[in-house]
């Protein structure tokens, strides 16, 4: 699908073998072990980026069917590389599929590149590592003709967009296949949902509104002797131009969704217009003390003690923000209301909420005006959506069929970006200048040394409140 494609989603998906209709679903999508249909050629495959999702991806990416066989892995840290490749050498249900010899198992900052070279034109790259890096690992796939697969989000930065939209383009004229892990779009909750949807059922886009509320995340004490670069990479998600925040690294799941509605299925459309707000309230200290602390509801007179005490050890690791809200606005002038937060002891909600001129409704749901269900969806599947954007990747690059999920990760990844710049700011912003002359916040070629000096660094107490972008002082547009 070439960039300027206007294409509904519906048929976008239906060519890449996404989106069928009732009971033909599971066994259109079906790619069983035995299923291959262009040959039974071994399809190999390296992991970059070792962590917690690498291992979750690469596990479903394996088993898709026996012929799949990871040759190598990399990541940034030995134990991360080292541990997994350890790991999968030994379960059962994974050793027939890993040819995983010592030598390509690679760690450091440029393991991408030892990684690739294990490959062939025609191969195919799992990429989870830190979403910064993804743009020039994507870039760097392709051109030496990888299909790849690539976890959200797919940059942190503008610059980062514009490398992903080249790539996308470039795929598309080398007739590689690109998966996006934004999964909920094979999920047939999701899936029969936006169809209804586009078949008119709740009439014309109105409003969304988009959550990813939940607690706080892990982090990672510093280390004797670890660079600065080092402990800022450990900490990835703590750091801007790693992560993207969290309404890029989680929000972006709900985001995707809403553009997903309110661009009737056309991967193409964004927001024109961000005006957003958010903070950093909760960011705890290296202790972890949010862990120790009393429920807010439960008793609030042992909070209150409780903060007054330990207040002033608070936002002490990295400096992204733990709470965003953003109204996007559309040239329908349609809008979505984007809610994220990471804070503990507060209201835990994942889901979306869409409204249209006739109906509204959740995912897998939908109601008329007077709140009766006037659609609802029975399809299940088999396998769960995490496993079958794998399969589906995968029976694309056998059957040779167009597949190429990057346009609507590239447009989710900077609508989220777009959506941060705007609360970092405080200001109003506008799409094309979001795109076009938003602050560079990640190296293109990322880093080769982990001697090489990070931008932001910590204070005399190893803190970094310094950099936190404050509003009404940050600039989001580079001078």
């Amino acid at each position: 699908m070439k960039m300027n494609q206007k294409l509904l989603r519906r048929d976008f998906l239906k060519t890449t073998g996404v989106l069928v209709t009732g009971a033909a679903l599971a066994t259109s999508l079906g790619i069983s072990r035995s299923a291959h249909a262009a040959g039974n050629d071994e399809m190999r495959v390296v992991l970059i980026g070792c962590g917690g999702r690498g291992g979750g991806a690469i596990r479903d990416r394996l088993q898709v069917g026996d012929n799949v066989k990871l040759v190598a892995v990399a990541d940034a840290f030995e134990d991360r590389a080292v541990g997994l490749a350890n790991a999968l050498r030994n379960e059962e249900q994974m050793k027939n599929n890993v040819d995983l010899p010592d030598e390509r198992v690679f760690f450091g900052p440029l393991a991408y590149l030892k990684a690739m070279e294990c490959l062939r034109p025609g191969d195919q790259i799992v990429d989870a590592s830190p979403p910064g890096f993804r743009p020039i690992h994507y870039s760097v796939a392709v051109e030496r003709g990888l299909h790849c697969f690539l976890e959200k989000p797919c940059c942190s930065d503008a610059a980062g967009f514009r490398l992903l939209m080249k790539t996308n383009k470039l795929a598309d004229e080398k007739n590689l296949k690109v998966c996006v892990g934004l999964q909920r779009h094979y999920d047939p909750n999701y899936i029969h949902w936006m169809e209804q949807v586009q078949e008119g059922r709740i009439g014309e886009p109105s409003f969304s509104h988009v959550y990813w509320n939940r607690d706080s995340y892990w982090f990672r004490r510093r280390e004797p002797g670890e660079s600065e670069l080092q402990y800022q990479m450990r900490n990835w998600l703590h750091f801007t131009r790693f992560s993207g925040d969290n309404i890029s690294e989680q929000n972006i799941h709900n985001i995707d969704i809403g553009l997903w509605f309110h661009g009737k299925g056309d991967p193409m459309v964004h927001p024109t217009i961000a005006n957003a707000m958010g903070g950093r309230t909760f960011r705890a200290g290296p202790e972890d003390l949010m862990k120790e602390a009393p429920s807010f509801y439960e008793d609030r007179k042992a909070w209150d003690a409780w903060y007054e005490k330990n207040k002033d050890s608070f936002n002490r690791y990295g400096h992204v923000w733990d709470h965003f809200f953003v109204e996007f606005t559309f040239a329908d002038e349609s809008k979505m209301f984007a809610q994220s937060r990471q804070i503990n002891n507060v209201w835990y909600f994942v889901n979306e909420y869409i409204v249209g001129t006739k109906g509204y409704g959740t995912p897998g749901r939908l109601l008329g005006p007077d709140r009766n269900v006037i659609w609802q969806n029975r399809e299940k599947l088999p396998k769960g959506p995490f496993q079958w954007e794998h399969d589906c990747h995968v029976k694309a690059v056998r059957e040779n069929t167009p597949f190429n999920n990057g346009y609507y990760g590239a447009m989710s990844s900077m609508t989220a970006v777009f959506g941060r710049e705007a609360a970092y700011s405080g200001q109003m912003i506008f799409w094309d200048d979001a795109v076009n002359k938003g602050v560079q916040i990640m190296p293109t070629e990322g880093y080769s040394s982990f001697d090489q000096e990070p931008p932001i660094k910590p204070d005399a107490n190893g803190f970094y409140e310094s950099s936190v972008p404050v509003p009404g002082v940050y600039q989001p547009f580079a001078t």
